[in-house]
Parts: structure tokens; sequence; C-alpha cells
């Protein structure tokens, strides 16, 4: 076996040489985010915001996030992948040292939404790196293995908040120099960015003719994962947790996720999507549900629960994902991302705030008493494609993570190298 291959239970070897720096690049922006949209929302509860205010920064994010998926593509294709993932790093960091300057609720709200747009940025590179460096026998392997190391990290991020208290400037200034440092192995290591290619338009219309379960599906799911990703820590926090439990709840949530993707990727591979997509909608409504009802039993109840919502609740913006890109033609999927991404941000860009409003109404308990209310009307949506719709067979199809951490990732796109240099 070659220095750049690894293998990961099948008979085809995975390349990762190419990617490798851009993956390490990820993974230290991925820490700094991680630390960051939970650090906002601890410390905007110490400052005293309301949760409404809350809600409305952390959706902030999210819409800025919708519009860079917008319009960033040309970005990348006039400055290369290179140079777009570097400028945008830059301005994120800034951004993370300005929240010190501008401690107040409006300013916080502007700047969450030039973070999204920074990071929308960012992540539309790496889709498109990784999924030029993707082969049809590894693609599946090497998303999932992409998104179980997004998902572990960004769960180790949560621990940074017991490094200092989130009442001073240090985390704030880990955050900028994680972002910073995160420039140095895709700018200065040996690289190879994929050229910017053509690609089929594909209308939001069509996409829901081809695909009414996986376009529902991602604006459902960015709704109701959408407000957890805004207002979870602020769940935390409200139920009496301090803060290294903060840090143990969203932990939890997230390695829920870790484990559990890959085994509902198998799963889908082999079975209908759509029953997979109901079975976990279920099984998170049904944690979600717990965590509502038990807010003041503990971490001993809380962190269990967490797993479980997040295991089966974030990796069904994926499962969706994959459904719909079973019915795309080969030059439609990149097209088609964009477009699932913009409905899945619309969603989460609402979600934080409509879970503000249920938190207010129904106490702490109401953000999961929302998220399992969508959850349980997209299984049944999955339940009545499955009795409506045309006969499915399985195909396997990767799955791309959350776009809280990663954009929607082309599945079936060819394998394009530019110059080494940059894309």
């Amino acid at each position: 076996m070659s220095r750049e291959e690894i293998d990961i239970g099948g008979k085809s070897r995975l390349v990762i040489m190419p990617v490798a720096t851009l993956l390490m690049s990820v993974g230290l922006l991925v820490l700094g985010n991680g630390l960051q949209s939970t650090l906002l929302v601890v410390r905007a509860g110490h400052e005293g915001f309301s949760s409404e205010t809350i809600g409305i920064m952390m959706s902030a994010y999210f819409a800025g996030y919708a519009l860079g998926s917008l319009f960033l593509p040309r970005v990348v294709a006039s400055a290369g992948h290179i140079r777009t993932f570097a400028s945008f790093a830059s301005i994120a960091s800034a951004v993370a040292l300005l929240h010190l300057l501008l401690l107040d609720a409006w300013g916080w709200i502007l700047l969450r939404a030039v973070t999204g747009f920074a990071y929308a940025g960012m992540i539309l590179v790496t889709e498109r790196w990784l999924n030029a460096h993707a082969v049809a026998a590894t693609r599946g392997r090497l998303l999932s293995l992409y998104g179980m190391v997004t998902m572990g990290i960004w769960a180790l991020g949560q621990g940074l908040l017991n490094v200092a208290p989130p009442e001073g400037v240090v985390l704030f200034l880990i955050v900028s120099v994680l972002i910073s440092i995160a420039l140095v192995p895709v700018t200065l290591l040996p690289s190879q960015p994929p050229t910017v290619s053509g690609e089929a338009r594909l209308g939001l219309r069509r996409l829901f003719g081809i695909s009414p379960l996986g376009t529902c599906g991602v604006f459902v799911g960015g709704l109701a994962l959408g407000g957890f990703w805004g207002m979870g820590p602020n769940f935390a926090q409200e139920v009496g947790l301090d803060t290294a439990g903060i840090a143990l709840f969203m932990a939890a949530v997230l390695f829920g996720a870790l484990v559990l993707q890959w085994p509902l990727g198998w799963l889908s591979d082999r079975h209908p999507r759509r029953l997979v997509i109901a079975g976990a909608s279920l099984a998170a409504a049904l944690a979600g549900s717990g965590l509502a009802l038990c807010t003041g039993a503990g971490l001993t109840v809380l962190l269990p629960l967490g797993f479980l919502f997040g295991g089966f609740g974030i990796p069904l913006y994926t499962l969706c994902v994959a459904h719909a890109n079973d019915r795309l033609m080969a030059d439609e999927t990149l097209a088609a991302a964009r477009s699932l991404l913009l409905l899945n941000g619309i969603g989460a860009a609402f979600g934080p705030f409509a879970a503000s409003l249920a938190m207010i109404w129904f106490g702490p308990g109401g953000l999961f008493l929302y998220s399992a209310f969508l959850l349980m009307l997209l299984m049944a949506a999955a339940l009545l494609r499955g009795l409506q719709g045309p006969e499915e067979e399985a195909s396997p199809t990767p799955l791309p993570c959350t776009p809280q951490i990663a954009m929607t990732l082309d599945t079936r796109g060819r394998d394009r190298w530019g110059d080494s240099s940059d894309g």
C-alpha cells in the first residue's frame, strides 16, 4: 500500500493525499467554529440578551450562509480555490475579534451574518475540492469519513469552552487564532485544488419534481436542527448547567452524530432511503420529546438523550440529500447541491428564532418540542412518499456533512484536476 492510500473496509482503496492539506485546514476551521458558536450563545446569556435576541443572532449566521451559497461560486470561479479559502478565513478571523469591540446585540447579529457568509465561501471550496478528488468507487467512504472527522472535531471544540471564562477575551482570541492557523496547511503545503468547470442549471421547481421528499426534507431539517444549533447552548444554560455541563451536552449531541452517521449511511445504501429517513426522524423526535420532558433530570439523563437526538437528527440532512441525488443526472448534482443548501439555509435561518419563541412559551424544553414536532412531520412525509411515490432501489450515494459544518457535496461529478498551486 502506498503512502497515498488507506483502506477503510472495502476492496477499493481510498486516496487521501490530494486532499490531506485541505482536511487539515478544515479541521482547524471546524475547531474554531465549534467553539465560537457555543461561546457566543453562552456569552450572550451572561450579557443579558433575551432568548429572542439570541435566536435572531444565531439565525443571522444561517441567513449569511444561505446568501453566500448564492453569490460565492462566482468568486471561486474567478479567484480560485486557495485564494478564496484564504480570503474568507481572514475575514472570519477578524470578525471573531470584532465581537469584543461591538458588545451589542445588533452588532453581534450583523457579525454573525458576516461570519456565515465567510464560512459559506470556505466550505464551498471544501465541497468542490473533495468532490473533484472523489471517484465513484471511493466517494461514499471519503465523504462519510470526512463527515465523521468534522463531527468529532466539532465536538472537541466544545471542550475548549472550559479553557477560560466565557466572560473574558481569551476564548475569542483562541477562535481567531484557530481560524488564522487554518490558512497555513492549505496555502503553504503541496495541494491539488480542482479546476472550475461548467455545470447544468437546476431550478427549485424541477428539483422538487424530481425529489419532493429530498427537497422538503432539507428545508424541514433546517428548521428543526437549525433551532438546535442556534439555541442548544441556551437550553443547557437555562436548565441550570454550568459551563462544563453546557460543553458536555453539546459534545454528546455531536458525538451521537459522529457514531451513528456511518451506520445510517450503511442502512440507506442497502434499504430504501425513505424508510431510513422515516425511522431516523421518529427516533430523533422521541429523543427530543424526552429532552423536553426531562429538563430537570441532570446530565445523567440529558447526555444520553442528547446523544440519540444528535445521532439520529443531524444525519437527516445528508440522507435527504442522498435521496435527491439518487434521481439526478451526473451534470445536475452540483447545481442541486446549491439549491438544497439554499433551502436548508433558509430553514436554518428561521429555526433559531422560531425555537426561541417556543422556549418563551413552553420553557427551555420548548426547543425540543419544536424540533420533535417538525421531525414527526418529516417522518410522515417520508412514509407518505413511500405509499404514493414510485418504487425505489437503494444506491450507494455518499452522505455529505450537515451544512452547519459543511455544505452539500456533489455525488457524481468527474475527477478534474487543475494547477497544483491554485484552482
